[in-house]
């Protein structure tokens, strides 16, 4: 069954803007995902779908471009949790030093790049779905509601992409030590697997089974913020319906430096007095609209 979900939640300058989510549902399970890979143009046509391979996520950071395939390459290991830069970070197990275990753990956790009311599915999660297939490999996943491709996956220590058509990793939330579980899926098997957590692979998001939180999807209402990048103050217009709303805007070590209401349809910020670098705006307080703002 397809579900489409309209929202106008708006996340910018990260990659993805939703504006429209189509969602399918497995009747044997009862658990309702996107209908296609985080970051695809399209449902796949076939497990060698070029348009329908999406992104390669390394595990817990945020949609911040690294996981485009075209994506630049860094060694320089990250200190937070937000990177403040598009590379896809190699030469690591782990993008971020000190690993942290708290990254994508449920809708509202840290660095989910799912759309509001979506998260990272875990290891078990995947597990049923794929005792639901009629094979347990690439036939199987992509004859399953869920039209699974085989986008290959991004080395963590070259940048490259490898097996692509042949092979596929699905990211989970779960962790196993210093590595993460994964749904691997080739042309002769399926079955979840160790990863690490530099590696780039893809994501399918999930829908929070919390009724609310479901809910709460489709009553977000249109929010601009401009000028992004900024040197001053950001504007923020919201719809009416807005008016009273908290925000709070954190640091790149998700610290709060600032929170407010909007107390009218043009909110004007100032950050002048921030120093220079990557700043989230959250608004909103159960159900948050998150942006990504740069201050120069």
């Amino acid at each position: 069954m397809k579900i489409t979900i309209l929202t106008i939640a708006l996340i910018v300058v990260c990659q993805f803007t939703y504006s429209q989510i189509t969602t399918v549902t497995n009747p044997t399970t009862g658990k309702t995902w996107m209908d296609k890979n985080l970051g695809a143009n399209q449902v796949a046509t076939s497990i060698t779908d070029t348009a329908s391979y999406g992104s390669l996520f390394q595990w817990g950071r945020l949609a911040d471009g690294h996981e485009l395939r075209t994506s630049n390459t860094t060694s320089i290991i990250s200190t937070s949790n937000i990177p403040g830069h598009s590379d896809f970070i190699i030469g690591s197990d782990d993008w971020i030093a000190p690993s942290n275990d708290s990254l994508w753990q449920g809708v509202n956790g840290i660095n989910n790049p799912c759309p509001n009311g979506f998260r990272i599915p875990t290891e078990q999660e995947w597990e049923a779905e794929r005792l639901s297939w009629i094979s347990n490999d690439a036939a199987g996943a992509f004859a399953s509601v869920l039209k699974l491709p085989l986008p290959g996956a991004r080395s963590r220590m070259s940048g490259a992409i490898g097996n692509i058509g042949t092979f596929s990793g699905y990211r989970t939330s779960d962790l196993s030590g210093a590595d993460t579980r994964l749904m691997g899926i080739s042309l002769t098997a399926a079955m979840m697997g160790n990863r690490s957590r530099a590696d780039g692979n893809c994501v399918r998001c999930i829908q929070e089974s919390n009724t609310m939180a479901v809910q709460e999807v489709n009553q977000h209402f249109e929010l601009k913020v401009f000028p992004n990048p900024t040197t001053n103050q950001i504007n923020i217009q919201a719809d009416s319906k807005l008016i009273g709303t908290a925000y709070t805007i954190y640091s790149n070590l998700g610290t709060a430096v600032f929170s407010g209401t909007l107390n009218n349809k043009n909110t004007l910020i100032e950050m002048g007095n921030l120093p220079g670098g990557i700043y989230m705006l959250s608004v909103g307080n159960s159900s948050k609209q998150v942006f990504k703002v740069i201050k120069q």
